[in-house]
């Protein structure tokens, strides 16, 4: 995880995370950016030979299984770390799997590009059936596999993830996306509720957290 923001003065005051999305054996990163707002806006009109603040490598990371397939469980830009975990359990000989879903086909991310970088097809689903297969991406799960499941993407997507985590005993990593203001512990705007009862900070606890010690609320 990177925070990531633009050295122009008055541009705006707190930077953005963003998941490292791809590395090249030349040390080059990338980033998967959809604007939403004046802040990635700002960032999607950047030019070579342009320069923007990084803070970064931040939090922790998912941890694959030897032995056992990782699932990558994506929901809109929570696509953005599974190209880089995908990429690299693949170079490493080990089998992934990369489920993603959108709300319709004009959300869904370049597809052709995303074989190109991790080198495995990824399994679109979108909620309007316009892309991929109809449904979300829990439709595209199997409760008795033996897999390690990894998920990025809206809340209440994650939240669904774990009760079928629970439901199915299933072993559950979830990235949380709460926005960070410092991304080193000390604002405390990215807490998120664990199943002790107490508040932890996702940039430096997270984002990465099994999804039996975060608190997921009502059904």
């Amino acid at each position: 995880m990177l925070g990531l923001g633009l050295d122009t003065p008055g541009t705006w005051l707190l930077p953005r995370p963003f998941s490292i999305g791809w590395r090249s054996e030349r040390g080059l990163i990338g980033i998967l950016l959809r604007v939403f707002g004046r802040g990635t806006r700002a960032l999607s009109a950047l030019t070579p030979g342009e320069t923007a603040l990084v803070l970064g490598p931040l939090g922790t990371e998912f941890e694959a299984a030897e032995g056992r397939t990782t699932e990558c469980v994506a929901g809109g830009v929570g696509l953005a770390p599974f190209v880089f975990l995908a990429a690299e359990e693949i170079a490493a000989g080990r089998p992934v799997r990369l489920v993603y879903g959108e709300r319709d086909a004009e959300a869904v991310f370049d597809t052709d590009l995303l074989r190109e970088l991790t080198d495995i097809d990824a399994e679109v689903f979108t909620e309007d059936g316009s892309r991929g297969t109809r449904g979300r991406v829990t439709a595209g799960l199997d409760p008795a596999a033996d897999s390690v499941l990894c998920a990025c993407g809206p809340t209440p997507m994650l939240a669904a993830l774990a009760r079928f985590a629970v439901e199915h005993d299933r072993d559950l990593q979830v990235s949380v996306e709460e926005h960070m203001g410092c991304g080193i512990g000390t604002c405390q705007g990215c807490v998120v509720r664990s199943s002790a009862g107490r508040w932890v900070k996702a940039c430096v606890e997270g984002p990465v957290f099994r999804a039996t010690d975060l608190d997921w609320g009502a059904p």
